[in-house]
């Protein structure tokens, strides 16, 4: 029997409803075994994190704990290095068929930025969310092949191998975790963003009270 995985990473710092929504969308759309929300350790182009490694991971694990098919895993926490896509992709390999990598339009703009960015698409499929007010740039596109690439469902998508892109352009829920940080410092209600059980242990733990630069 073939076992599929999703897997989206991110900071999740904190990790809102927009990730939430993203990892039930992507269920919802792909015919996989289970969802892997992976915390990253320490990003290569993004500024680092706000809160420490074992808060993000306890955060994720508690918005996790009732929601089935979803499973936080710490594998890049685990390195203790910079965290890249490519590396993550190729561990999980070992031990799963198929492979689907869940990413917003945002990120999937960047993608030529990304370390040995090629190899993602030899390792896995991409399922790309889109965002209200973003659109896929013409240059990834041309760069990836994406009208050979794409496809248009979760059957299309595994009846290829990796490298297929399918892009959602009906996922439209758009939150920002520096959005939610900027509120956290001004004691704004974050209801519309953040699980109630996130909110009480960013409390409890102190987090978010001052930006870093």
């Amino acid at each position: 029997m073939s076992s599929r995985v999703a897997v989206l990473g991110g900071m999740f710092d904190p990790v809102h409803n927009g990730h939430v929504k993203a990892a039930q969308f992507a269920l919802r759309k792909l015919f996989v075994d289970c969802l892997k929300m992976i915390p990253c350790h320490r990003p290569n182009h993004k500024q680092a994190a706000s809160a420490e490694a074992q808060h993000r991971l306890a955060m994720l694990e508690i918005v996790t704990s009732d929601l089935a098919q979803i499973e936080v895993d710490p594998i890049e926490l685990n390195r203790n290095r910079p965290s890249y896509t490519v590396d993550t992709l190729a561990e999980l390999k070992k031990h799963f068929d198929s492979l689907v990598f869940v990413l917003g339009v945002d990120s999937f703009n960047t993608l030529r930025e990304w370390h040995c960015w090629e190899m993602i698409l030899e390792l896995s499929h991409l399922l790309v969310l889109a965002r209200p007010g973003s659109t896929l740039s013409e240059e990834v596109m041309s760069a990836v092949n994406f009208e050979q690439r794409k496809v248009d469902s979760g059957e299309q998508l595994f009846a290829e191998d990796e490298g297929r892109i399918m892009y959602c352009d009906d996922f439209n829920f758009d939150v920002a975790s520096s959005i939610v940080r900027e509120k956290i410092i001004k004691n704004l209600d974050l209801s519309g963003e953040l699980d109630q059980r996130v909110i009480q242990y960013i409390m409890e733990n102190h987090l978010y009270r001052e930006s870093k630069t």
